[in-house]
């Protein structure tokens, strides 16, 4: 138990927004995959299916070693995924912006939607906190 304590503990919030863009990637990869055919697109979309996966396990990885660059990656990631999915779901937009569709928002989109901002956001703070990176040693200092 003590241990657990420690562990959190020491942890700066870098280490917790990058555990909330884990969290959300796996939401986002799940709604997308539950909730991502529809009418307007019949099929799932490879290049968003791949980008959430490859967003969550860099997340994950950053979860056990902070390094400053890879978690920018892993914000690059989820942007591209995040906006792979808006670029996939133009029709069903522009069906709604235009009035061509009766029905409202659906609430998978906008979940998807949601989380993907808040976890590409939670990356690239995380990305911006982290101490850490490039840095002089020491000797070349003085």
């Amino acid at each position: 138990m003590n241990f657990l304590k420690n562990f959190f503990k020491s942890k700066g919030v870098s280490y917790y927004l990058m555990a909330g863009a884990f969290v959300c990637g796996i939401v986002c990869l799940a709604l997308y995959l539950t909730t991502g055919e529809t009418e307007f697109t019949p099929t799932l979309d490879v290049t968003v299916t791949v980008a959430y996966v490859i967003f969550f396990v860099l997340a994950l990885a950053m979860l056990i070693y902070e390094i400053r660059i890879v978690k920018f990656l892993t914000a690059a990631v989820g942007l591209y995924a995040f906006l792979m999915y808006i670029v996939f779901e133009v029709n069903y937009i522009t069906n709604l912006l235009v009035s061509i569709d009766p029905t409202a928002l659906n609430a998978g989109f906008v979940c998807i939607l949601v989380f993907g901002l808040v976890g590409w956001l939670c990356a690239l703070v995380s990305g911006c906190l982290t101490n850490g990176g490039f840095k002089k040693p020491k000797e070349m200092l003085s």
